[in-house]
């Protein structure tokens, strides 16, 4: 896998933890387990994405 290929699964799955989140917020005012769940993946996939932004800069 390349780079700009893991760049691009990367940002398709913030972007599916987003509608994910999106999603619970309309569906109940009350926040569940699969909400923090969801939260917590988005963060993990932003810093991974941070992440890589760096590396590409040392390239």
């Amino acid at each position: 896998m390349t780079l700009d290929e893991l760049k691009t699964e990367i940002s398709e799955r913030i972007e599916s933890e987003q509608d994910k989140l999106d999603s619970l917020n309309n569906r109940k005012s009350r926040k569940d387990r699969n909400y923090y769940i969801s939260e917590g993946m988005l963060l993990a996939f932003q810093i991974v994405a941070d992440y890589l932004g760096d590396l590409e800069v040392l390239e």
